[in-house]
C-alpha cells in the first residue's frame, strides 16, 4: 500500500467521512462557520495537490508525521469488521494490518512545496460546476454560461496567487491555508457531487454488472442523477449562476442560496430605496455593487444574517469582493457590535465591518455614483470606483439538502 494511494483514498473520504476521519482544531467548532475546513482537513488537502519534498526513508517516524496514515489504517481496519446478522454485537474482525510504521509516512506535518496554479484551475472550475449540487442545481445547468464559468473561475485563482512569493505561477502551504480559512470556507463543497456515487453503498440500479464500457458509463450516470432539481435563481445586472456559486463559497453551508428574491436592481443609485431594503429584517439580504476601477471590473457585497439590526452587525455577516479577486472579511467573533454596520450619514451609505485579521472594512456608497472600499488595519486597501449596478436580494426558507452523494 503506497503512500499515494492511501492519501488518494483519505482525500476520497475527506468530505464524504469527515467526522471520523479527522479531529477538529482542539475539539473547538467556530461559531461563525461551524462547517469550515479545520486546519488538518486543508493541509491533507493540499498535500494531496502539492509536489511535495517527502522526507528521507530513513527518518524515524513520529505519531503527528503519521496522523493521516493511522486514521487510514482504522478506518480500513473497521470497514472489515462484520457483525453476525442473528448476533449484532458479535463481531468478527478482518485481518490485522501491521502497524503505521511498517508503511510509508503519510508526513502529515510536511507542507513544503507548491501547487502550480495552471493545474489548480481545473479544480477551480469543476468547484463551480458542483458547488450548488446541495441545493439541487447540477452541473448541467451551467452549460449555457460557459464563458461566466471561465470568468469566475480566474477571480478564485487570482485569490490563490501570491506575487511578492519568489514563484508567482505557484501556490505555497501558507497562500492555501490563509486563503481556504478566511475566504474561500467551501471551496470543496462540490466533492461529494464529484466522488460521492463511488462511496455509496445504495444497491446498484441493475443486478447484473455492466458488460462493457458503455453500459458502465451510463450506470455512472444514473448514479450521479440527483433526486431534487431546484429552479436555479434568474440572472440579473449583475448575478449569474457561476456566480451565485462563487458566492456561496463565502456563506454558511446552509444558506439558502436557491431561494433567491430581487428587492432592489438599477444601474442607478437610489440610496434611501436600498438603505430601506435593507433595513428590512425578518430575512437574510445580500447587496452586490458593480463597477469599474481604473479598467478593471470590480464586484463587492455584503451579506446580512436574518433579524440583523442597524445598530450591530451578527457574528455571520460577512462583507466580499467576487471580482477582480475574491476576498471575503467576516465579522470578529469578540465585536458583534459595530456603531453603526449601516450609516446614510452624510449622504452616503455605509457598510462596517471589523475583520480579525484586516481591521475595519467598510464599503460606502455615494450619490454620484462613486463607491468605496477601505481596509484599515494590517494591510490597508483602499480603492475607489465608479458604480455600474446595484442589486438587493432577499432570502429565507429553508435550506433544500441533497444528500444523494454523502
Amino acid at each position: 500500500m503506497s503512500q499515494d494511494v492511501l492519501r488518494t483514498a483519505i482525500i476520497i473520504l475527506l468530505r464524504l467521512d469527515a467526522g471520523n476521519l479527522l479531529q477538529q482544531d482542539d475539539g473547538k467548532a467556530s461559531l461563525i462557520y461551524p462547517d469550515r475546513l479545520n486546519a488538518a482537513q486543508r493541509t491533507l488537502l493540499f498535500q494531496s495537490m502539492a509536489d511535495m519534498q517527502a522526507t528521507t526513508t530513513n527518518t524515524i517516524h513520529s505519531v503527528e508525521d503519521d496522523f493521516h496514515l493511522q486514521k487510514a489504517l482504522d478506518l480500513i481496519t473497521y470497514g472489515n469488521f462484520r457483525r453476525n446478522a442473528r448476533f449484532p454485537t458479535a463481531v468478527t474482525k478482518g485481518p490485522e494490518y501491521p502497524p503505521a510504521e511498517h508503511f510509508p509516512s503519510s508526513n502529515s506535518t510536511l507542507t513544503d512545496g507548491y501547487i502550480l496554479l495552471k493545474e489548480f484551475r481545473p479544480l477551480l472550475r469543476l468547484m463551480i460546476l458542483t458547488q450548488l449540487h446541495v441545493a439541487g442545481i447540477g452541473p448541467d445547468e451551467f452549460t449555457s454560461c460557459l464563458s461566466q464559468v471561465e470568468t469566475v473561475t480566474d477571480c478564485l485563482l487570482a485569490a490563490f496567487q501570491d506575487r511578492s512569493a519568489t514563484d508567482s505561477t505557484a501556490i505555497s502551504f501558507a497562500t492555501f491555508n490563509q486563503v481556504l480559512d478566511k475566504s474561500l470556507q467551501n471551496l470543496f463543497l462540490g466533492l461529494p457531487r464529484v466522488l460521492g456515487p463511488l462511496h455509496s453503498v445504495k444497491p446498484l440500479p441493475s443486478e447484473k454488472p455492466p458488460s462493457s464500457v458503455e453500459d458502465a458509463q451510463m450506470l455512472l450516470r444514473e448514479l450521479f442523477i440527483s433526486p431534487i432539481k431546484t429552479q436555479h435563481p434568474s440572472n440579473g445586472l449583475i448575478t449569474n449562476l457561476p456566480l451565485l456559486s462563487q458566492l456561496s463559497m463565502a456563506l454558511p453551508q446552509d444558506f439558502p442560496i436557491e431561494a433567491q428574491k430581487s428587492l432592489y436592481s438599477s444601474r442607478e443609485i437610489d440610496l434611501r430605496q436600498v438603505g430601506t431594503c435593507l433595513s428590512m429584517t425578518s430575512t437574510a439580504k445580500i447587496i452586490l455593487v458593480s463597477g469599474k476601477s481604473a479598467s478593471e471590473f470590480v464586484i463587492f457585497g455584503a451579506h446580512f444574517p436574518k433579524d440583523s439590526s442597524l445598530g450591530g452587525v451578527a457574528k455571520s455577516s460577512v462583507m466580499f469582493q467576487l471580482a477582480p479577486v475574491h476576498r471575503a472579511f467576516h465579522t470578529s467573533e469578540e465585536t458583534s457590535q459595530i456603531d453603526p454596520g449601516l450609516s446614510t450619514a452624510d449622504s452616503q451609505l455605509e457598510f462596517s465591518l471589523k475583520d480579525e485579521v484586516l481591521g475595519v472594512v467598510t464599503l460606502a456608497l455615494q450619490p454620484n455614483s462613486t463607491g468605496l472600499f477601505r481596509a484599515q488595519g494590517k494591510g490597508d486597501i483602499s480603492l475607489t470606483f465608479d458604480v455600474d449596478s446595484v442589486e438587493v436580494f432577499s432570502y429565507e426558507g429553508e435550506f433544500v439538502r441533497v444528500d444523494t452523494f454523502e
